[in-house]
């Protein structure tokens, strides 16, 4: 079945890089008015001067994901600008690239991890996702129905060695996720993880890692991985899918599994 995404409208949360920018033109490019959010504001507008060349129904909101006022204040001018959100993707997320953590070597031990660096992680990766979904999640009940999505990671890379705290940051919004889930139900809200399902070639991927494992040939996914499942989530054909995790290199064989076609 061909996907038509004309009509839906999709929020993407770090939508100007990486896996979200790459969602965003996926989208776009099947008739999805997407809004991209992101705190940073010269990333915002230089991924809209690239895509408005060749797309009307794109836009852009800043917003701090760990600030409730701006949160707040973001959702109130969405709503007096669209009337109604189909989908909302949770996709701002940070890991080693904050400060303080990408200064520690190779191996470190979790007691080096300077506690600003923990704190802005897990405030960014579980309370921002809290706050997004606070402030979003009631335009689409207003409509009654709407599409949770939180990006996460693999459920081994939560427990790896040197993963504090962003396995468990990630960890904690999955369980959050869940609850959602069944919370929403009611609302006709479905809510679903998905993460890529390995090494990802995205800002948050540090230099030395990338090496180790191009030098290792070991292999590295490319930031397109989830752009499949967006498609899926956005369309009509995800509609009774509810607390699954979908994972982006394994996506083909789950809806094999399901006698799920996608005609993109």
């Amino acid at each position: 079945m061909s996907i038509q995404l004309k009509g839906k409208n999709v929020l993407i949360t770090g939508g100007s890089s990486g896996m979200g920018l790459e969602m965003t033109k996926e989208l776009l490019i099947h008739g999805a008015t997407v809004i991209m959010s992101s705190f940073k504001e010269s990333e915002l507008d230089n991924a809209y001067k690239l895509l408005s060349k060749n797309y009307k129904n794109i836009y852009t909101m800043q917003m701090d994901i760990t600030k409730e006022d701006s949160v707040k204040n973001a959702a109130d001018w969405y709503n007096s600008h669209f009337d109604h959100l189909d989908v909302l993707i949770n996709g701002a997320g940070v890991g080693d690239n904050v400060k303080g953590m990408d200064k520690l070597k190779p191996g470190h031990h979790f007691y080096e991890i300077p506690v600003d660096s923990f704190r802005m992680i897990i405030e960014t990766n579980f309370t921002g996702y809290f706050i997004v979904s606070k402030y979003f999640v009631p335009l689409m009940a207003k409509n009654g129905k709407g599409k949770l999505v939180y990006i996460s990671t693999s459920t081994n890379t939560m427990t790896m060695p040197g993963q504090i705290p962003y396995g468990p940051s990630k960890a904690a919004s999955e369980t959050m996720t869940a609850i959602l889930a069944e919370e929403l139900k009611a609302l006709n809200i479905t809510v679903n993880v998905i993460c890529p399902g390995g090494f990802t070639d995205t800002a948050m991927a540090k230099k030395g890692v990338k090496e180790f494992f191009k030098k290792n040939n070991m292999p590295i996914l490319e930031p397109t991985v989830m752009n499949k499942i967006a498609l899926f989530l956005a369309s009509d054909l995800s509609d009774k899918f509810n607390n699954e995790k979908l994972i982006g290199k394994e996506f083909d064989q789950w809806l094999e599994d399901r006698n799920i076609t996608l005609d993109i």
